[in-house]
């Protein structure tokens, strides 16, 4: 009945009932410590996942929707208004401005999602609705990930570019964490004629146990504008470019991490994730400044068809960003001048700690991180590489390992803490640790900051592992006290 009597704002409170009382809706035992269960829509996870069982909810609850309080912005009365149903290439009038949120690589179905709607609301449509194209116009959609979708994307946009003024701009949405991904979205950005300007990221998800680890909280809005000139530059000068804008991208997002736990919150704002993906971002910034690269013009090297398994030149400019934007990562806990003096190795397993304590579990992580701080094999570290339960060694799993020269752990400050760390574990008497501790640190009583890194490495790993490992949390709080309490001289 209200969708059959319902007018324009209703209908949109019965899409709301739909989304939450399909066949489609799961049960949710509860998002969290403290959160009871509930039905979650039919959209969750942006796909229709067919369930065995399924949640729908009591008319009382269902009926909640209805009173949905929507703000309301109407244009201006001398607006003039049209909407137009068509593929953008199809574009004939010119707008200052033209605002995209682009398919990502097959990742949201949206003719899926759409056409779950327009089989309910096309019957009975009211007055509003009445010009509406009842179509999700499936076959336009741009799909994929490969030549095809890029040469899609390259029409549309330049089809946009050539239908805006010298003075006109593009807002792109954007969320991908695929380099691959982005490396393309340079491609159709160079083909396109533009430029990235400016590039903003804004937080977008809300917190959910679903998005715990390693997930992206936010959208990257690109804007762009035409691309004027041929301006020119070698690889190294834009490696150096690339670097400053990256390296800048990462401390200002940090730099907001900090503030908001300053203020009202005690997690991050912005994950790795994000971090990484405003990287990318900063990298476009640099690199569709330019439209020769050593001598190569980038329009055209944009449209060459890709070979499976080939790095192309933008590939390897993508993840030199993504690498810098990896090594600016400087956890929490650990002053910026003792991490610069730290191994790869190191650096790699405290980062991983970090994530790990996060709830971050997939392998692809461990690569990224190898590769970004130059660890030659990160394989010895871990204790697990299942693609979905990866972990680090366990001070304990390490035992005497990883000590001898041809580890890229050997003489490390990290290595001599965990290999303490496990001695404590095992009831080692303190003072015989600590014996062991200064021989396992090259210079330990000439290089006074040595000694200061031990007991901020042990604090560090005592705090990480808290919810991890409890017995070794303990035994690296014991060693950081007999550290700070050690009789010198």
């Amino acid at each position: 009945l209200m969708n059959r009597f319902g007018d324009a704002r209703l209908k949109l409170s019965v899409a709301q009932m739909l989304n939450s009382s399909s066949r489609l809706t799961r049960w949710s035992l509860g998002d969290g410590d403290g959160r009871s269960g509930g039905v979650k829509g039919t959209f969750d996870n942006q796909a229709l996942n067919t369930l065995f069982n399924y949640g729908t909810r009591g008319s009382r609850f269902t009926l909640d929707l209805v009173k949905l309080r929507l703000k309301s912005f109407p244009f201006r009365p001398e607006l003039s208004l049209k909407v137009g149903c068509h593929a953008a290439t199809d574009l004939v009038e010119t707008s200052d401005v033209f605002i995209t949120d682009p398919p990502y690589g097959d990742a949201v179905k949206y003719e899926e999602i759409l056409e779950f709607f327009i089989a309910w609301l096309r019957k009975n449509p009211p007055p509003e609705f009445a010009d509406w194209v009842w179509d999700s116009r499936r076959s336009l959609a741009i799909k994929g990930e490969d030549e095809d979708f890029r040469r899609s994307m390259v029409a549309a946009y330049r089809r946009m570019a050539e239908c805006m003024p010298d003075n006109g701009i593009q807002v792109i949405m954007f969320t991908h964490q695929s380099g691959s991904i982005w490396a393309d979205m340079a491609n159709i950005v160079w083909a396109s004629g533009l430029h990235v300007t400016a590039a903003w990221y804004v937080v977008t998800e809300t917190e959910s146990a679903l998005r715990e680890g390693s997930y992206v909280k936010g959208t990257v809005l690109l804007v762009l504008r035409k691309r004027r000139g041929t301006r020119k530059v070698t690889r190294d000068d834009l490696a150096w470019e690339i670097q400053e804008e990256v390296e800048a991208q990462v401390q200002a997002l940090a730099g907001l991490n900090q503030d908001a736990k300053g203020l009202y919150r005690d997690e991050n704002v912005f994950e790795d994730a994000d971090i990484q993906m405003a990287g990318y971002a900063a990298a476009l910034r640099v690199l569709t400044r330019f439209a020769v690269i050593d001598g190569r013009d980038m329009t055209a090297e944009a449209i060459r068809p890709r070979v499976k398994g080939d790095t192309t030149f933008v590939d390897g400019l993508i993840a030199f960003a993504v690498d810098t934007a990896n090594q600016c990562l400087v956890p929490q806990g650990i002053p910026k001048t003792h991490w610069d003096k730290l191994k790869p190795a190191e650096r790699f397993y405290l980062k991983m700690l970090d994530m790990e304590a996060r709830g971050a579990k997939t392998l692809d992580n461990y690569q990224n991180f190898s590769k970004a701080f130059k660890v030659r094999d990160f394989r010895p570290l871990l204790a697990s590489m299942k693609a979905n339960d990866a972990r680090l060694k366990s001070a304990v799993e390490f035992g005497r390992g990883e000590m001898s020269e041809g580890s890229e752990l050997y003489e490390s400050v990290l290595r001599a803490v965990l290999y303490a760390v496990m001695e404590l574990v095992k009831n080692v008497d303190g003072s015989e640790v600590l014996a062991h501790l200064t021989l396992n640190i090259p210079n330990y009583y000439g290089d006074m900051t040595q000694r200061e890194l031990a007991i901020e490495l042990a604090d560090y790993v005592a705090k990480r592992l808290d919810e991890l490992r409890a017995n070794e949390a303990s035994a690296a709080r014991v060693l950081r006290e007999l550290v700070k309490n050690q009789r010198l001289g």
